[in-house]
């Protein structure tokens, strides 16, 4: 990746309020790029809006925007301050899921409406409205953050297993239909990764006869360590990069060999 390479460029990130995301938005604004990250919680969005800032030594090359995935009118509104306040979109990354572990017969409904709306039709809908607001520059690179649980079948996440293999397939759609606007779409695929979503599996598998620990989860992961969310960002930028330029559709996975195990 060629330095300065993201300098001033316009980076628009969901879940930018903790884990993958955060380290998502700050790892752009390291890279000296405009960063503008979404979504719930304001306070932890601030956070993430005075790490950026101490960071990149840049103040005000962060801006955070209240979104909720499944609320169209909030993509469609924090698409727009994108575009009004930085004139186009360059790169965008897609973080930003929701997961409820359970057995297949325990799952609800509502459980069922609630993951995918947030990881399909939400993702759907910021893809649409990302992909609008390249046009207007000719171009972009979008990543979409997968997981290994959409390429393989693990048992208590059967409702987040299958939105996250429709997840890829939505992106790898957008990667054929917008290739003619020169948007490359992508996906990466992580394995285990120190999260808040990684601690609640830990906190629900106490509750099991078999409790999951950090060396169990680590042992299941062939190099041997559960990785870190700035794994997945340095992933991230070598995929937004000029180096990934005719990488288009493919779905990377950084997991340490975990879904192969």
């Amino acid at each position: 990746m060629a330095a300065g390479e993201f300098t001033d460029k316009v980076v628009f990130v969901t879940g930018a309020t903790s884990g993958i995301g955060r380290a998502v938005a700050l790892a752009f604004a390291r890279e000296g790029a405009k960063v503008v990250g979404a979504g719930r919680n304001e306070q932890a969005g601030r956070e993430t809006e005075r790490l950026a800032e101490t960071t990149s030594g840049k103040p005000g090359n962060f801006l955070f925007v209240k979104m909720d995935l499944v609320k169209e009118t909030e993509i469609i509104g924090a698409l727009t301050d994108v575009v009004n306040t930085h004139g186009r979109l360059d790169n965008a990354v897609n973080c930003a899921a929701v997961d409820i572990a359970a057995d297949l017969l325990a799952y609800t409904a509502t459980d069922f409406d609630r993951i995918f709306n947030a990881n399909v039709r939400g993702l759907f809908l910021c893809l649409r409205e990302e992909i609008n607001a390249m046009k207007l520059n000719g171009g972009g690179s979008i990543v979409n953050v997968g997981s290994a649980a959409g390429q393989r079948a693990f048992p208590g996440n059967a409702l987040y297993n299958a939105s996250k293999a429709a997840a890829k397939m939505l992106g790898q759609t957008a990667a054929v239909e917008c290739g003619k606007l020169g948007i490359r779409v992508n996906e990466l695929a992580p394995g285990p990764v120190f999260t808040r979503m990684l601690e609640g599996y830990f906190e629900l598998s106490k509750k099991t006869d078999s409790p999951a620990t950090i060396e169990s989860v680590a042992a299941a992961v062939p190099l041997g360590r559960i990785l870190m969310p700035d794994d997945i960002a340095n992933a991230v930028l070598f995929l937004s990069s000029a180096q990934a330029a005719n990488i288009t559709g493919a779905s990377l996975a950084v997991d340490g060999g975990f879904v192969l195990g």
